[in-house]
């Protein structure tokens, strides 16, 4: 099966999408290339995401499948291209070799009717370094000798929690069969359904690099002794995926603990998994851009926040950093569960846990929107022509004015609002937009101006002609506009 799709575009807005890349992975690209684009069924896509935890859902607040309409309602709210969706180990075998697709068909069912697609999060061995009793069939909670674990466990939120040992024979081929299977009914549903490819992509395993990189002390081991097991492990089950006949990408999500400018690219370099994000959880605009070019040097990837913070109040500004590099970004996550057990450990969501808004709610909301509508743009534009505004300080500013160089002149915006905007050069013509009631002044006066979006497959769809006054577009809020020059 070939490797998915990672590969260095120079497309200027308006071209067509690349086509699949075969392995082996390329070599390192010059700068020009950079970064890798992400691509699916062979089109320009946008990765720009928010994640469900539904597995606390359904293990914490014990919810059926049949419950979650109102989790992916709230997610679609967001104006997110992908949902992420934990999906753990046991939702698709039972027991021994009892397999069940009900997870897998609720999950689609879901993202089609509100217009998402999907990643699931594949909770199998490793979440956050730790094995989860709830995450896996019983089977391997239940046999130390056939699945070898170290010493500590002790209770948590489901269940048991203890370290499996990476890359044993024996866990490792019960994991990959069992993603295989997953992979089997997601092929099998999607072909029932039309093929829609819901299912973009499989993250393998959760911050597996904590294992030994937060962990070590606690299990006895070096975390140079533990790396090449989680290495092979994690290629394993990516391969797992690979092999199958639905195609999607593999990724791993590393968190910045220390060491991780030496194991990401190792992780990369694995045959199974085709890139890989990093969960910062950091608000500070110039080190999301420090740690997207440093994903960018990595040969053969697609940079990406595979994780942030929802609770930042300025992840409209981290996001605009990340799009305007031609990167990715999610957001952890849409809402939190109200378990007690979680109150003081993590309150990420966009939304509070009795899904009232927070205070950046509406921020995040309107400028993902603006971002959606020119996605196609954003997707294919080179990173030197997409022009964000109002991201050179991690808060915004209330009221700024910058001037950016265009192909057909300059273009001078300002905001008195905090608006977050952009213009991205296209092959002859401009798309823009912003949150606020902001101006844009062009040095040559544009011949005309449109207002529209694009649709799910990248074509423009016009809507109605917009107002200049001479070379002066005043953007109406969540507006996106095509600008024809002269």
């Amino acid at each position: 099966m070939k490797k998915f799709l990672l590969i260095g575009c120079l497309l200027l807005a308006g071209l067509p999408g690349c086509s699949p890349a075969a392995s082996p992975k390329p070599d390192d690209p010059t700068p020009a290339e950079r970064p890798y684009r992400l691509t699916v069924d062979g089109k320009p896509f946008l990765m720009l995401g928010a994640q469900l935890r539904t597995d606390f859902f359904r293990d914490l607040d014990h919810k059926t499948l049949d419950q979650l309409d109102k989790y992916f309602e709230l997610a679609a709210s967001l104006n997110i291209t992908v949902a992420q969706i934990a999906f753990s180990w046991s939702d698709v075998e039972k027991a021994y070799d009892v397999y069940s697709d009900a997870a897998v068909k609720a999950y689609i069912d879901y993202c089609e009717k509100y217009g998402l697609k999907a990643e699931f999060l594949w909770f199998g061995s490793f979440m956050c370094g730790y094995s989860v009793e709830s995450h896996l069939p019983a089977y391997v909670m239940d046999d130390p000798d056939t699945y070898p674990r170290f010493a500590p466990i002790w209770d948590g939120w489901q269940g048991r929690q203890f370290f499996l040992k990476p890359g044993t024979k024996k866990l490792l081929e019960r994991e990959s069969k069992a993603i295989g299977k997953m992979m089997e009914f997601i092929d099998a549903y999607d072909k029932a359904l039309g093929r829609p490819h819901t299912v973009i992509g499989i993250q393998v395993e959760n911050e597996p690099d904590m294992l030994a990189s937060r962990h070590y002390s606690a299990v006895g081991e070096s975390t140079s002794n533990l790396w090449p097991g989680i290495l092979h492990h994690l290629d394993e089950v990516g391969k797992a995926v690979k092999q199958a006949s639905y195609d999607c990408y593999t990724r791993v999500n590393i968190t910045l603990d220390e060491g991780f400018e030496k194991w990401v690219p190792q992780v990369a370099k694995r045959e199974g998994i085709d890139y890989v994000g990093l969960d910062p959880y950091v608000a500070d605009v110039n080190r999301i851009g420090e740690l997207m070019d440093f994903l960018g040097t990595v040969p053969g990837n697609f940079p990406h926040v595979a994780e942030n913070g929802g609770e930042f109040y300025n992840n409209d500004v981290l996001t605009l950093k990340a799009l305007s590099m031609g990167c990715g970004y999610e957001v952890f996550e849409v809402v939190t569960t109200p378990d007690p057990q979680l109150k003081d450990w993590t309150l990420r969501g966009v939304y509070n846990p009795d899904f009232t808004p927070k205070g950046q709610t509406r921020r995040l909301i309107d400028a993902y929107g603006i971002f959606k509508g020119a996605w196609y743009d954003f997707a294919t534009a080179p990173a030197a022509y997409i022009h964000p505004f109002n991201i050179q300080k991690s808060e915004g500013q209330e009221k700024t004015s910058e001037t950016v160089n265009l192909a057909s002149g300059t273009l001078t915006w300002s905001t008195t609002a905090r608006g977050i905007a952009f213009a991205i050069d296209g092959d002859g013509y401009v798309t823009a937009a912003s949150t606020k009631a902001d101006k844009m002044i062009f040095s040559k006066e544009p011949r005309a101006a449109e207002k529209g979006q694009y649709d799910r497959n990248g074509s423009w769809i016009r809507k109605e002609d917009a107002l200049l006054s001479g070379g002066t577009l005043t953007l109406e809020p969540g507006i996106i506009y095509r600008i024809l020059p002269q």
